[in-house]
């Protein structure tokens, strides 16, 4: 899944020697790193912004498929319903109202599926805000501004904090 296609990693000193690593499952260029080595960050403090630009122009496109398969699903089904009034007068064949009723089934899972593909997109979108997991330090940053991150194959670590 492309969530866990990008991992990037930054490592987060807890207090007592525990460490959490921070990861993104997210591509793309590292547009701003908020924190530096020794620094104290707050739970949910924003510590890694990727560049979300290859995921909004993905969203754009989804939506304008979403929108076109919305009409089309529309359309379908004002027929499949004509049809299925046809079929219960006695006046159409079986065989043609299932016909009318898979091509409805079709477009109507077409449909559900674009919306759940345009979730899964805002989903990376908001994953492109990489924020602290807990209290801590950071104890070590991997990446720099403007550097490319490509969790689309694994995570990428992006830093290691440490606990209070």
């Amino acid at each position: 899944m492309v969530l866990l296609s990008l991992i990037s990693f930054l490592v987060f000193s807890l207090g007592f020697s525990q460490e959490v690593n921070v990861y993104a499952i997210v591509k793309g260029a590292v547009k701003k790193v908020y924190v530096k080595e020794g620094q104290r960050v707050k739970k949910d403090q924003p510590l890694v912004e990727i560049n979300p630009d290859l995921y909004l122009a993905e969203k754009e496109r989804l939506t304008a498929q979403l929108e076109a398969q919305r009409l089309k699903l529309e359309k379908t089904e004002r027929d499949f319903k004509r049809y299925e009034e046809l079929y219960n007068r006695g006046l159409l064949s079986k065989s043609e109202y299932e016909d009318w009723k898979n091509r409805y089934e079709r477009e109507r899972a077409t449909y559900l599926s674009l919306e759940a593909e345009l979730k899964g997109v805002e989903k990376l979108i908001e994953y492109c805000q990489i924020r602290a997991p807990t209290s801590g330090v950071v104890k070590k940053v991997f990446v720099r501004e403007q550097s490319f991150i490509n969790g689309t194959l694994s995570p990428h670590l992006l830093l290691i904090l440490s606990e209070d």
